[in-house]
């Protein structure tokens, strides 16, 4: 069992007077106390500290070595609770943000340009999954704050709405022939509602090819290979190239939000990076 601080500067203060009750009034606290702390620190580490006698205390070979030791963890138990003081009360810190690659395309640009205005000391590590998955790594304390689209609720979870988004049937605007392929990432179960609405109605002989790369569906799409499946935001990242396909196909509203757990504002540098990302994706 590990020693706690107080049987430390309690250990410390009798080795330094060589006299218990002299080390009782200079710590403020009765000598049946002080004497309870010696014998539970020599029970924790299994050798006797002290000779007593009525003159005072004598350290034994063991209580001076764990003196000399026993400094040393004080001073790194101060730097400890020091360096956790910062974290809580300073604006500085590095945290894990967590997005899909293609969300953070629109979000993280605001995110980093307002830590740099607001809050430069901040430091952020990404991570790229799905909404879901950043959803799970946040409420189980491997992510500090997310960009999702279309998030559950849980309880553990704070969310805040910054934006929507439309997932569209996607065409490049400057090609009149398009291969008969349509590139979608079935993961999505908008996606995958779409297709089962439509898929054997209007594409009965099209070749369904699925990729997770939303860029590279954008990209197929583009070169005139296919039609996509594509939030809006996606498709119109690198301006007009694409235009929808027919609107008389079915369009799926995505909802996008900050997530993040209620603790995360406990300390002020959260406070700061969750300040930061409370955008309007709109204005």
């Amino acid at each position: 069992m590990i020693p706690s601080s107080a049987e430390i500067e309690y250990f410390l203060e009798v080795y330094r007077t060589k006299h218990i009750s002299k080390a009782a009034i200079r710590l403020g606290v009765t000598q049946p106390t002080l004497t309870v702390s010696l014998k539970k620190l020599e029970d924790k580490v299994g050798v006797q500290l002290f000779h007593r006698s009525k003159q005072g205390v004598t350290p034994t070979k063991e209580g001076s070595s764990f003196f000399q030791k026993s400094n040393f963890l004080i001073e790194y138990w101060k730097t400890i609770h020091s360096d956790l003081n910062k974290s809580v009360t300073e604006i500085q810190g590095k945290f894990k943000v967590g997005c899909h690659p293609s969300v953070g395309a629109y979000t993280l640009p605001r995110l980093i340009e307002n830590l740099q205005t607001y809050a430069p000391k901040i430091e952020i590590e990404l991570i790229h999954e799905f909404s879901r998955k950043i959803v799970e790594k946040i409420i189980s304390y491997e992510i500090d704050i997310g960009f999702v689209v279309n998030p559950a609720k849980h309880p553990d979870l704070v969310l805040r709405k910054i934006g929507a988004d439309r997932v569209i049937f996607w065409k490049s605007r400057n090609l009149k022939s398009i291969s008969k392929n349509i590139f979608a990432d079935m993961t999505h179960s908008q996606v995958e509602d779409a297709l089962g609405k439509t898929h054997f109605k209007k594409f009965k002989d099209w070749s369904l090819i699925s990729s997770p790369s939303l860029e590279l569906i954008r990209t197929l799409t583009l070169s005139g290979q296919g039609i996509g499946i594509l939030p809006e935001r996606v498709a119109q990242a690198d301006g007009h190239g694409l235009i929808p396909y027919d609107d008389s196909l079915p369009i799926y509203q995505d909802q996008i939000f900050l997530a993040y757990r209620k603790d995360a504002l406990f300390s002020n540098a959260g406070r700061a990076l969750i300040q930061s990302a409370k955008f309007d994706l709109n204005n």
